[in-house]
């Protein structure tokens, strides 16, 4: 990553992320901005961080984090990122985006972090409910717009939805965030992208939210399930 890279900008990064593998991708400029964008990989999680630098104003802070998730979803959904800086990246990423134009958009199984699409595997056949983003905070944006029920997490019932989103601030630090299931036997199941994005067991609840609540909030969300479809799959078993 150091090779090339403005000292000013790695030593901002490095201490922005204070834990993870962190790896330059690529610059693309907008006006007077630079944006510098980042791939991160974080246990099982991996996401993007995007990094700008004004050139217009030079009382500014020099570089600020813009944004960081598991997909550029919410980002396009807010314009948080210029539209044509967005192009460049998940072209030079390889990336196809999850929203379009179609009637019924869902995550795309092609990426940065599928999480979406890999929820969907289970959700869509148990409860007929398809997540349209791979994007952690566009997850939880999308079930608290939904009919799901909110539930605590502490005390959530087996088949709930647990999402700790993505967390940043100006200067760091950067914490990917995760979506999973809570099986039935209590552990945590989710995509693991150091295995391919497939199911992994995390856990037993308790554990895992021990491991994890001091960098993110964590919610839970219940969706209805079918009736005929609710005992065909029992995730834990």
């Amino acid at each position: 990553m150091a090779n090339g890279l403005d000292q000013n900008l790695l030593a901002f990064v490095q201490n922005a992320v204070p834990e993870g593998r962190i790896v330059f991708r690529g610059e693309a400029r907008s006006n007077d901005t630079a944006y510098e964008l980042f791939v991160l990989q974080q246990e099982a999680r991996r996401g993007i961080l995007i990094i700008t630098a004004s050139s217009a104003e030079p009382s500014a802070k020099p570089f600020q984090v813009l944004f960081a998730d598991t997909s550029f979803d919410f980002a396009l959904s807010q314009n948080l990122i210029p539209p044509e800086v967005v192009s460049q990246f998940l072209a030079l990423l390889g990336v196809t985006p999850s929203l379009s134009n179609q009637e019924t958009p869902r995550a795309s199984p092609s990426d940065i972090d599928p999480v979406g699409a890999v929820l969907n595997t289970v959700l869509g056949p148990i409860a007929g409910f398809t997540l349209k983003s791979n994007s952690t905070l566009g997850i939880l944006q999308e079930l608290e717009q939904s009919d799901a029920i909110p539930v605590n997490p502490a005390t959530a019932p087996a088949g709930s939805i647990l999402i700790y989103p993505t967390t940043y601030s100006a200067n760091g630090p950067v914490s990917l965030g995760f979506a999973g299931v809570l099986g039935s036997d209590h552990k945590v199941y989710g995509p693991d992208i150091r295995k391919g994005g497939i199911w992994h067991c995390f856990g037993l609840l308790e554990t895992w939210r021990e491991k994890h609540d001091e960098k993110n909030q964590l919610f839970g969300f219940l969706l209805r399930a079918r009736p005929e479809q609710a005992s065909t799959h029992d995730i834990g078993h």
